[in-house]
């Protein structure tokens, strides 16, 4: 027979039982869209969480790293809570994480507090100390200027509205405008001219709030030479202004220094402030303190390889004793429990589709029964074996792929109803949307795309193939002659 003769025989034959058919088509059409509606929840988390990381401009490969202080700790990798040693961030420690595999910058970060002037104004600065090799890597960029470089001694780098922090030295009230966070909402003028107007740089901040306190602000503020007439300074000189950070304003208020500069005047400044309480008028304080340059650090930024390196940079960091936290952990934990969530509901769909698969077997086998006498004349007349395999096969192929086109038709009806519905039942079940759709193009909660239709009407075909093997083999091992003699 050839294959047009085995297609027609077997539209006739599930036509002619059109109830047995219809509810075998059902149960594949309900796995295969069960199956489509699970997988496509999960397309769709994985496609906002990509959007949300495009939106947010979050760094997949950054790695925070801070000090371990004494006591109870959260795991993340464990989920536990567990003792945890003192470790401090050492150049030991930032020697050991560079070694790490997947690592490919690690630069300490240390915080100092430093004052700067400019004629009348002034402004206390939170300064961030950093090896200037790194801060290319850390993926920083300038909007003017440059970035720092090795040998530019007291140089900085602002933030984008970093220059908002200089106040009015002589307004009484100076400590109540906060300008720079003011500047998320309203357009701010700077006082100063970072480029052009002359700014002095103070280490001794301790004596100058002293001063401030001393003279009394409340009477109209003091002139600021004034205040630092007794105090050490230098030149400042600002190379560079950092792009504006749309997402973290507190980033957009950073100072960056060489770190080895930041080091040497923030010893200073302790020296200066020990000296300053030793020499109190009213309440000396006297410290054993002998000095010595910092030896740890308050931070180290780690940046791997890939994403990929990602988590295992900062499991091996938490084993060595240190905390450390990277901006995808949270979503990777997020995703992992929707898909978990998916995975069960996933699991139920694929039983449907197995007991489906039953369905069809046990249908193909009372097709064979019933049809015994109409196989024993096949043979007589001459129909292979072949063909009589041929013909079984072909049905139960038919039957899966029509009830996987049923399927699919099936699916995208109820992705559009939960794309364009509140489902009550997937909200209880925290199969939400993990980001708000609110004006996101494109944001869906189930996503159906072109390949995963292709691979459920593949897997139904394969389900009716697979259920079809034994009817056909019990069919071809039926005698001719007692087949004919078959009422």
């Amino acid at each position: 027979m050839s294959i047009l003769d085995v297609i027609s025989m077997c539209l006739r034959n599930l036509v002619k039982r059109k109830l047995r058919t219809f509810l075998t088509l059902l149960g594949v059409m309900i796995g295969t869209g069960s199956i489509i509606i699970m997988i496509s929840l999960g397309l769709a988390t994985d496609a906002q969480f990509a959007r949300m990381i495009e939106d947010l401009n979050l760094d997949m490969t950054e790695v925070q790293v801070a000090p371990q202080w004494a006591g109870g700790r959260w795991n993340p990798d464990t989920g536990q809570m567990e003792q945890a040693e003192q470790r401090d961030l050492t150049d030991d420690s930032v020697a050991r994480i560079r070694a790490l595999p997947g690592v490919r910058v690690a630069t300490p970060l240390m915080r100092g507090q430093l004052f700067f002037t400019s004629g009348p104004y002034a402004m206390s600065a939170s300064i961030t100390g950093i090896d200037p090799e790194a801060m290319a890597l850390m993926g920083l960029e300038t909007s003017s200027g440059r970035l720092l470089e090795d040998g530019d001694g007291f140089s900085v780098v602002f933030g984008s509205h970093a220059e908002l922090n200089f106040f009015d030295s002589s307004d009484s009230n100076w400590w109540m405008a906060d300008r720079f966070w003011q500047s998320q909402w309203d357009e701010m003028d700077a006082f100063v001219d970072i480029f052009n107007d002359p700014i002095r740089m103070y280490y001794d901040t301790e004596a100058m709030w002293r001063r401030i306190w001393q003279t009394g602000a409340d009477d109209g503020g003091m002139e600021i030479e004034e205040t630092f007439r007794q105090i050490r300074s230098f030149e400042l000189n600002i190379v560079g202004v950092l792009e504006p950070n749309e997402w973290d304003h507190w980033e957009n208020g950073v100072i960056y220094m060489d770190i080895e500069m930041l080091h040497i005047l923030t010893q200073m400044g302790q020296e200066s402030a020990i000296r300053a309480r030793e020499e109190d008028e009213w309440f000396p304080q006297f410290s054993g303190r002998t000095g010595g340059l910092r030896e740890t650090y308050d931070q180290l930024f780690v940046r791997a390889e890939t994403m990929d390196d990602t988590a295992d940079v900062a499991r091996a960091i938490r084993e060595m004793g240190y905390q450390a936290w990277f901006n995808a952990e949270m979503i990777d934990s997020q995703r992992r429990n929707q898909q978990a969530m998916q995975a069960l509901l996933a699991a139920i769909a694929a039983v449907s589709l197995f007991v489906a698969a039953i369905n069809i077997a046990n249908t193909m086998v009372t097709s064979v029964t019933e049809r015994t006498r109409e196989i024993g004349i096949m043979k007589v007349i001459g129909a292979s074996l072949r063909d009589i395999r041929g013909l079984f096969l072909t049905e139960a192929i038919f039957i899966g792929l029509l009830g996987g086109l049923f399927g699919i038709g099936l699916a995208l009806m109820g992705s559009y109803a939960l794309n364009n519905f509140e489902i009550e039942f997937l909200q209880n079940l925290n199969m939400s949307p993990p980001i708000t759709t609110e004006g996101v193009e494109g944001a869906v909660t189930s996503l159906i795309t072109p390949w995963l239709m292709g691979v459920a009407l593949a897997l139904a075909s394969g389900v009716g193939l697979v259920s079809g093997i034994f009817p056909a083999w019990h069919a071809t091992r039926l005698s001719a002659l007692a087949a004919i003699r078959t009422d």
